[in-house]
C-alpha cells in the first residue's frame, strides 16, 4: 500500500521480522474448526496474493500434533521435517479445558507457533515481534485515520473530505468521528511536513 507516510523511511534503528509476515499455527482456529480431535489429519496452507506460499499435513494426538512437511535453506536442497508439538491444558472457570500448544523450544504455553525457520516455535524463540510495535507515530496516525473513516462509510483515499453522515449514526457521533479523523489527518502532515523541513501552518 503506498501513498505518504506508509513506508518506514522515517523509523529509526533495524526493525524486526514481524509475526504477520510468517507462516503461522492458530490452535484457537483449529478447534474454532473442529480439527483438535484426537485422530484428525488434514493439511493446511499459506498463501500471499493468491500466491500459495508453502503447506504442511498435520495428525492430531491424544497429546499433540504431528507436522510433517519439507523445508530448505536459501535455495539449497529439499529436507522432510517431521515435528511433534505437546498440548497443555488448562481448567475453564466454568468447567472444561483450554488446548495450548507448548513451545517445542521453551515450553512456552502459547496459542501461535511461527514458521520462521525449519521448526514452528514460539515469536519469543524467533524474535518477533507484532507489526504494531514496530509504528512509529506516524504510522498510528495513518491508521486512526483509517479506521475513523471506515466507522463513517468514507473513501479509503485519506485526502478526500467526509461529507455524509451514515444511516442511524448521530449527528454528535458523526462530528466526533470526523474531527478525530481530522485532527489524526492534521498532525501526520505536521509531523512528516517539519522531518522534510517544511513548516505547515492551519
Amino acid at each position: 500500500m503506498g501513498g505518504l507516510g506508509s513506508g518506514s523511511w522515517y523509523r529509526w534503528g533495524v526493525s524486526k521480522t514481524t509475526t504477520e509476515s510468517q507462516k503461522r499455527i492458530d490452535i484457537r482456529w483449529l478447534k474454532k474448526q473442529g480439527y483438535l480431535r484426537a485422530g484428525a489429519m488434514g493439511s493446511l496452507s499459506w498463501s500471499c496474493r493468491g500466491e500459495q506460499t508453502g503447506s504442511i499435513t498435520y495428525r492430531i494426538e491424544e497429546e499433540g500434533m504431528l507436522l510433517s512437511y519439507r523445508y530448505r535453506v536459501n535455495g539449497g536442497e529439499w529436507e522432510d521435517v517431521e515435528q511433534r508439538i505437546i498440548f497443555d491444558r488448562t481448567p475453564c472457570n466454568y468447567g472444561g479445558t483450554r488446548t495450548w500448544f507448548s513451545c517445542p523450544r521453551c515450553g512456552t504455553r502459547v496459542a501461535v507457533l511461527y514458521g520462521a525457520g525449519m521448526l514452528f516455535l514460539c515469536r519469543h524463540c524467533y524474535d518477533l515481534t507484532y507489526g504494531s510495535q514496530q509504528e512509529g507515530v506516524v504510522d498510528r496516525l495513518i491508521r486512526k485515520q483509517r479506521n475513523m473513516r471506515e466507522r463513517l462509510g468514507a473513501s479509503g483515499a485519506l485526502v478526500d473530505p467526509i461529507w455524509r453522515k451514515p444511516k442511524g449514526m448521530h449527528q454528535k457521533t458523526f462530528d466526533r468521528l470526523r474531527n478525530e479523523a481530522d485532527y489524526a489527518n492534521n498532525r501526520s502532515c505536521l509531523i512528516m511536513g517539519r522531518r522534510l523541513g517544511i513548516n505547515i501552518e492551519w
